[in-house]
């Protein structure tokens, strides 16, 4: 398995590699983009991005649609990319992930709408546009969302999110087979069925939503999985009294942040699936149904890289700091804050000066006034002086719209993508007084 500086070299490498010893991506070197937009900012790679959506196709074979989990980043432009890609569709799960889509350009019959919480307005917004499905995650919302579709005189696709009873093995954070807010009880299936269809001017079912972990890297519990899906699929069917038209298996393929992962086997486990597949494929209750996996970061983190600049270098008790113009304010998941039980680090690298060996360990902390803003300890960095550009990679998921933006108030990072040989700026700069945006001062007087 390679280790933290191997996979950001690696990585650097797939973005374009160097140019006179920096980072340059695509061949724009790393130090014209900072020129240009200020630091910190994020940098996503296009062509990256549309090759591993490829990739994916390709793997999971034949008669399999991908969707795309657009909470891992909702830049317009990745969903744009995304959008263009055959047989790819988006699951959203806020009316504002609705408009984002909408905008990019997937068709209302490619998106399903999942979340525990969905409000009546969000439900209103899903049916209006008569997107192929809502992924309905509890009994009452089921009658809640019959409720809206009489209102607005329309038909609307449901999906049944079940939480099943057997649990998958080998993920790093679980989201089903285990209690919790997400989905319906598959001990309530049959009643969940019921509900659906005395509905039959306002539902359809089109079949079920199953998503129970992330961080999934083993391959054999994840197809042992979807053949449980494919089980529970067939037992709504006969409870329905007809074929499914959908079967959504989740995703959840992992992302090698950290030391000691290795990739997750994509040809593998698309070679097992087509297995899978063929083997349940020519059953009646599944004629005509469409097969989904959504796949959010693994589309997309492997193609960002944070970019933040070296403010300070000083030495404490024995231990060299480098602090940055950027930190958990723009980039929590990167700093450990985001639900980890464990704070490691993301693969960095100094790009100023990529073809130095590294020096001494370092520790890597943001501006923020608290010691949870900390990208990491004992990092073996390129030596780092102030002014040089550091990259934190794996960063085009969970990033931007994933962390605390207002925190301290510091001025918004950019978001800059590489497409075609050229920097296309996809959201300006923030500036000092935007923290006034929205604001409305007291009209106080003294007396």
């Amino acid at each position: 398995m390679l280790t933290q500086i191997d996979k950001a070299h690696d990585l650097a490498r797939r973005f374009g590699g160097e140019r006179d010893g920096e980072f340059a991506p695509a061949g724009v070197p790393i130090s014209r983009i900072a020129e240009e937009y200020g630091t910190p900012f994020y940098l996503y790679h296009g062509e990256m991005i549309v090759e591993r959506v490829r990739r994916v196709r390709e793997s999971l074979g034949q008669g399999v649609e991908v969707l795309y989990s657009v909470k891992a980043n909702p830049s317009l432009a990745v969903c744009q990319l995304i959008a263009g890609e055959r047989l790819t569709g988006a699951e959203v799960a806020s009316s504002g992930e609705l408009v984002v889509v909408r905008a990019a350009g997937f068709a209302p019959e490619d998106i399903v709408f999942a979340g525990p919480a969905k409000t009546d307005d969000e439900l209103r917004r899903a049916v209006d546009e008569g997107i192929f499905a809502v992924n309905v995650e509890s009994l009452n919302e089921i009658d809640r969302l019959a409720a809206v579709a009489e209102q607005r005189g329309r038909r609307i696709g449901v999906g049944l999110r079940i939480n099943p009873a057997a649990q998958l093995m080998g993920s790093l954070m679980r989201m089903g087979g285990t209690v919790g807010q997400f989905g319906i009880d598959q001990a309530d299936l049959g009643e969940a069925v019921r509900r659906t269809l005395a509905h039959p001017d306002h539902l359809i079912l089109r079949g079920i939503h199953i998503y129970t972990a992330t961080q999934v890297f083993d391959v054999d519990p994840l197809l042992e999985h979807c053949s449980n899906i494919f089980e529970i699929a067939l037992k709504t069917a006969d409870l329905a009294g007809r074929p499914l038209e959908m079967i959504d298996f989740g995703g959840g393929f992992g992302v090698p942040y950290f030391e000691k992962m290795g990739e997750f086997d994509l040809e593998r486990f698309g070679e097992g699936f087509q297995q899978l597949l063929a083997s349940y494929r020519s059953d009646p209750r599944l004629e005509g149904c469409r097969f989904f996996f959504e796949l959010g970061r693994y589309l997309v983190a492997h193609a960002g890289v944070y970019v933040t600049r070296v403010v300070d270098v000083k030495q404490m008790k024995g231990k060299a700091f480098v602090t940055t113009d950027g930190g958990m304010n723009h980039h929590l998941m990167a700093t450990g804050n985001m639900g980890q039980v464990f704070r490691k680090s993301y693969p960095l690298l100094n790009l100023s000066c990529m073809g130095r060996e590294p020096g001494e360990a370092v520790t890597v902390a943001g501006p923020c006034c608290t010691p949870l803003d900390m990208f990491g300890a004992n990092i073996p960095l390129a030596e780092p002086k102030p002014g040089d550009l550091i990259g934190v990679f794996y960063s085009g998921a969970y990033g931007y719209s994933a962390s605390n933006l207002g925190f301290l108030s510091h001025p918004t990072p950019a978001e800059v993508l590489l497409w075609q040989g050229k920097a296309h700026l996809l959201r300006s700069p923030g500036k000092p007084q935007d923290v006034l945006n929205g604001q409305e001062a007291l009209a106080l007087t003294r007396g």
